[in-house]
Order: structure tokens, then C-alpha cells, then sequence
């Protein structure tokens, strides 16, 4: 059995991970899109997908993380951390750890 898997999908929750890109001239997605427009915009054509980060944000990456525990759908993140951090170890261990 093969697998339609779509490599690059975005969601973003506004009030959690403001995006300084969008403004109003991009009418439709100057929004949030969650997990529900995720199903929509698939309809059904892959089996999976994988979120990728929009900003650099753990707090979006969390996010996503919960996101991803909580739907079949999605089978993979792309996050963030800053690898550059003096603690970026210990960042990656709470992103790891954290209840997803």
C-alpha cells in the first residue's frame, strides 16, 4: 500500500503567532488556519501531511506539536528552535517532552 504524503502544509493561530507578512491586500488567508481549512484544503487527495513552521517560535511549534498528536492527518512537524541558543539542548528536550 503507497501513501500520498504532502510534504509543506502552513497553519497559523493569529493570536498565538502574529505573522508581519500578511496584511490586507492578501484578503483570504489574512487569517488563522487550523486543522479544520487543513482537511478542506486536502479533501481527501493525501493521506498525510506535514506542518511547517511560519515564524520563529517555540510557542507556535508547541502548537503545532499538539496539533499534530491530536490528528491522523498529520504525520510530521517542522519546527523551530533557536540553534544558536547557549541552552538550545535543553530547548529541544522540552519541545520533545512537552504533552503532545
Amino acid at each position: 500500500m503507497s501513501l500520498t504524503i504532502d510534504a509543506h502544509h502552513h497553519l497559523w493561530d493569529l493570536s498565538v503567532t502574529p505573522q508581519p507578512w500578511l496584511n490586507d491586500s492578501m484578503g483570504p488567508i489574512n487569517r488563522s488556519f487550523d486543522h479544520d481549512d487543513l482537511v478542506e484544503a486536502i479533501d481527501g487527495r493525501v493521506d498525510a501531511s506535514i506542518i511547517v513552521q511560519t515564524a520563529s517560535s517555540e510557542a507556535e511549534t508547541l502548537l503545532m506539536l499538539e496539533t499534530a498528536a491530536a490528528s491522523p492527518l498529520i504525520a510530521g512537524v517542522v519546527g523551530w528552535v533557536d540553534l544558536t541558543a547557549d541552552d538550545v539542548a535543553d530547548r529541544i528536550a522540552a519541545l520533545i517532552a512537552s504533552p503532545h
